[in-house]
Parts: structure tokens; sequence; C-alpha cells
């Protein structure tokens, strides 16, 4: 199989927005999506755990993808994270993606979390590339209880294994990793607050929840990266920080109510996360504003 690198550039993973039925407001996502679009990203990457893959049932994030295609129009590349907790949910994702216009589907480790061997894990690997008609790409994440470039290597081995998304802090490791086959994997930097390292050894892009929030500012990120302007870019990742460590060690709700101060209608969040009143909506912004968030969320 040739391996294009389809996904270069910005991609939020976005997040789901549901009523406390667990139905996705379409309208909310509709204005999400156009919102990160008219910010540049390249694209989006649909119900991972920004979009509470590990909370929502099968129903809601095949109503997600459904809202993103049809917000999308065509304009941006969609990649579906169609990992879940049990491997028969993971398949009915996986046939459910690969019948739309998706332009690629992904997975965490089975079972998203640390439960499984190497061996088992790249088993898994195996299975959803060989059913998948879409590429796919497997992750690398500090769950992975093993040589980390040892096993990206023999995924990379992987027929219709396109790409890997790296969300480790390791970055010794992660370029290594950016080397294999030649540097033919579509490499993309998962943690949003050290994107300028996985830039600067070789990623291709990024996937992150602050993009949601940021489109521009982490396109201008990703755009001073390729003209070499690593003054430019660590300033730019400092300011991205500063929001960062607001919401840092919080749960999802938090970071989708930081798109609340800024008038959007998030929904609801699967309890029993914390719902949030006026009151937190208003000290939350107080601390945004004083970051610069306004400077750093502008399309």
């Amino acid at each position: 199989m040739e391996n294009k690198k389809a996904f270069e550039g910005i991609f939020p993973a976005l997040f789901s927005i549901y009523d406390e039925n667990l139905n996705v407001k379409k309208d909310s996502v509709k204005k999400l999506v156009e919102f990160d679009l008219k910010g540049g990203v390249g694209g989006f990457y649909v119900c991972g755990n920004t979009g509470e893959c590990a909370v929502l049932p099968a129903r809601t994030r095949k109503q997600m993808l459904d809202a993103v295609i049809e917000a999308n129009a065509g304009r941006g590349k969609i990649m579906a994270h169609i990992g879940a907790g049990h491997l028969d949910e993971t398949l009915d994702l996986l046939a459910d993606a690969c019948s739309k216009p998706v332009d690629a589907v992904a997975s965490l480790p089975p079972a998203l979390m640390k439960y499984y061997s190497r061996d088992e894990i790249i088993d898994y690997y195996k299975l959803l590339a060989a059913k998948s008609t879409l590429p796919v790409y497997a992750y690398v994440t500090p769950v992975l209880n093993c040589d980390l470039t040892d096993f990206a290597r023999e995924i990379s081995e992987i027929d219709n294994i396109a790409g890997i998304k790296i969300s480790i802090p390791d970055y010794y490791s992660f370029g290594k990793i950016t080397r294999l086959k030649g540097g033919a994997l579509n490499i993309l930097n998962g943690p949003d607050e050290t994107m300028i390292c996985g830039l600067a050894v070789g990623a291709d892009g990024a996937i992150g929840t602050t993009y949601n929030f940021a489109p521009a500012h982490a396109v201008s990120m990703y755009e001073a990266f390729r003209k070499g302007d690593m003054a430019s870019l660590r300033e730019k990742q400092a300011k991205l920080n500063k929001i960062i460590d607001i919401a840092l060690g919080h749960n999802i709700g938090y970071w989708k109510a930081i798109m609340t101060t800024r008038g959007f209608d998030m929904g609801y969040t699967v309890a029993p996360a914390t719902q949030w009143t006026s009151e937190d909506l208003a000290a939350l912004k107080a601390k945004l504003d004083e970051a610069g968030f306004d400077e750093i969320s502008r399309v």
C-alpha cells in the first residue's frame, strides 16, 4: 500500500455536543465546524478522547460523525476515531465509518486503557486494518507498556496502517518513530502543549483539544514552523500554554465550558460530570481573559 500523508496541518479533536438525552445538537456542531474552518484548520478528528469516546454510546458517536460530515461539506478531511471499550462496538463503529464519506479511521489501543499486552495490541491493529476499507491510524500513548519505537516499527509494517498519532512526552522516541519507513508514515502530534516539539522532530501536523477554540492561532503555529520562524512559534506556543495551564487537570466539561464563555452552545456533559453554573462560567471567563484568551481565540 502507498502511504500518502493525507493529514498535514491542524486538526481539532472535536468536542462532542449533545443534549441530556445524548442526541447530538447538529446546529451547535455546525457552528463549531464553521468556526474552525474559518480559522484555517485542515479538517477534524471525531469522537476521540476529547469527543468523549469512553462514555458516549455508539448511537451518539454515529450521530456526531454524521453531523460533522454534513457541516464540513467536503471542505476538510475527516478522521473518525472508532475505538471503544468493547471490540464488538469498535467493529460496529468501524463499519459505520467505512460506509460514510470520511478520509480515515483511528483507534486508541483496545479497551481505551492499559489492559492488553503489546502483542495483543498489535493483533488488534492488524484486525482493524484488515477489516477497514479506509486508511487506519494507530496510537502511540503512555498506556503502551513496551518499547515504543519497536512497537511503532511493527505497527508500521501492517498493510493499511497509514500513520500514527503520537501522544507521549518522550520526543526522543517520537523522533525515531517519525523516521520509520524512511519517513513515509503520516505522523501527528498529540500533546497540544508541546506541538512545537512534535513538529521539530518530524510530525506532519497535530490533532488537539485546544484547536477547537484556537484554530487560527494553532494554524499560525504550524505555518510559523513551515517558514522556519522558530522565535514566533515559541511565542505562540507560550500563549497557547497559558490557556492550557488553566484547564489542565480538569474534566472534559471544563474544557467545553471554555467554548461556552465565547457564546457556543456546548450542550450537556455525561453524568456524573459537573454541570456548569453561570457563576462558574463567569469565574472561568475572568481567568481566560487575564491569560489572553481573546487574542488566541480570534479567527
